[in-house]
């Protein structure tokens, strides 16, 4: 899948990426560019991106004759509303705490379209790309919210949050393995998907 591939550079390329500004639709947008982290970006940050179009798919459906209501049975808006509404900011810290946890991810798979053909699919492959990306880590890599502790600063009198570490940042130092193992799960799903059909 290529998205953005406008602003595409060679994986390998060591330099600067080529446009120095972030650009990209707030829903697919990865944490990092969302955060304007000061991290190079890798191909995480497109799986990233490509689990959140699975995610809108699945909850909106596949084309304007299969899309399903932006609003739940109750009226109220979706889970994902909360990933193009607000500052840059906001749908950061909303999609790390979707992210975060399986029981968190479940709010948003809990939310596809049932009715679509094959959904079963795409639940399953989108619950594994987010293992790899979040789960199959452990340490400071697990996780996607920022491990945080409130400090007194002594100078100013006043308490403040310090970040101890990202995982998002930790992960970087091992996009290729990560890759690595995003594209076998996509691949496995591939084939099944070509099972199912008859190819």
């Amino acid at each position: 899948m290529l998205i953005d591939f406008d602003h595409s550079i060679s994986i390998n390329d060591k330099n600067d990426p080529t446009h120095a500004e972030r650009t990209g639709t707030l829903q697919f947008m990865s944490i990092s560019n969302l955060d304007k982290s000061e991290l190079k970006p890798t191909a995480l940050d497109d799986w990233e991106s490509m689990l959140y179009i699975f995610c809108w798919i699945g909850t909106f459906g596949w084309s304007s004759s299969t899309r399903a209501n932006k609003t739940g049975d109750s009226g109220e808006p979706k889970q994902l509303d909360r990933w193009h509404k607000g500052t840059l900011k906001e749908i950061a810290k909303a999609k790390r705490a979707d992210l975060d946890t399986y029981n968190a991810f479940q709010a948003i798979t809990g939310e596809f379209n049932l009715g679509l053909k094959n959904i079963d699919l795409l639940f399953n492959l989108v619950k594994e790309l987010r293992d790899v990306l979040i789960d199959k880590s452990s340490g400071k890599l697990a996780g996607a919210l920022k491990k945080e502790e409130i400090i007194l600063n002594t100078k100013t009198g006043a308490y403040e949050n310090v970040v101890l570490s990202d995982p998002f940042e930790e992960r970087v130092a091992k996009w290729e393995e990560l890759s690595e193992s995003l594209l076998m799960v996509l691949e496995d799903f591939a084939q099944k998907a070509r099972e199912r059909l008859g190819k």
